[in-house]
């Protein structure tokens, strides 16, 4: 079996994760791009090479802004250039961060322009949604989605990305989605066991790592491989919370937990020396 971001066993609840597969996919794992409107601070071309490889690339309303400026840093001229392969597939949102003209080129070029003028909604949600659609009626079978979301700005922002997170599964099932930032990864831990392979230079560096219990408390969670482990332990706003931890000097953090909550990772130093880990994810 092909390795990939992540791999499930049903009969065990069991789910597998491998940061490094993100910047190194085998051409097995069939994924998709996001980009929201928030910066793009990518200093090397991997997230050229992210998006190469997707099977669907979708902008959401101001981050097509983004990502057209994004190409100009790399010396890619979008619109004056013939570079069919940085077009995006989707184009949507209610698109009133985005220039008519802009839309209308892309348009021409190839892209599928979807406005979602719905305000009941964030445009994150609903691309989610336009996503779930497009892959449906081109029967493609996603196993992951890649949603590039920065980090830092405004929070409540940043806590309506989280809260889509959570809902992720009421709008695109059976699909794991990964928000990745310029210095830090965030998803998901569903109710279940899971195992999170650590990049070595990640530990090595004691990069952060954290757990939060965003939304509800998490009544019982046992963690293996981190600097200050969970045995049987509540974690809830307002008592405890794992913020601020990192590693044991172990290559695998597992986490059993009986309720879903944040894992979140930073990721500068893999992000620094990523040349080195795009030959072979086997490199930990």
């Amino acid at each position: 079996m092909p390795k990939s971001v992540m791999q499930c066993d049903p009969s065990l609840n069991k789910t597998v994760w491998d940061p490094l597969q993100i910047f190194n996919c085998c051409i097995q794992y069939k994924y998709a791009v996001v980009i929201l409107n928030s910066p793009l601070d990518w200093k090397n071309n991997s997230l050229l090479q992210i998006w190469k490889k997707a099977e669907v690339k979708v902008t959401v309303d101001g981050g097509t802004f983004r990502w057209i400026q994004y190409l100009k840093k790399q010396g890619i001229d979008l619109l004056n250039e013939h570079n069919n392969e940085y077009v995006p597939t989707l184009i949507t949102g209610d698109m009133d961060s985005c220039s008519g003209l802009i839309l209308e080129q892309l348009k021409s070029m190839g892209s599928m322009i979807i406005e979602t003028p719905d305000q009941n909604h964030t445009d994150y949600v609903k691309a989610l949604i336009e996503l779930r659609h497009y892959a449906e009626k081109k029967d493609i079978k996603l196993n992951g989605i890649y949603v590039f979301a920065d980090s830092s700005g405004r929070f409540d922002h940043i806590m309506g990305n989280i809260n889509t997170l959570y809902k992720s599964d009421e709008l695109i099932k059976n699909v794991q989605i990964i928000q990745i930032a310029n210095n830090s990864l965030t998803w998901i831990l569903r109710p279940g066991f899971h195992s999170i392979i650590i990049p070595k230079i990640l530990v090595q560096n004691s990069s952060w790592c954290g757990l939060l219990p965003i939304g509800a408390p998490v009544n019982c969670i046992i963690t293996t491989g981190l600097k200050w482990n969970l045995n049987n332990t509540t974690l809830k706003f307002g008592d405890l919370v794992s913020s601020s931890n990192t590693y044991d000097n172990s290559s695998e953090v597992t986490v059993n937990t009986d309720s879903s909550l944040v894992w979140t990772m930073g990721i500068e130093p893999l992000q620094k020396n990523i040349d080195d880990y795009q030959i072979s994810s086997n490199t930990y």
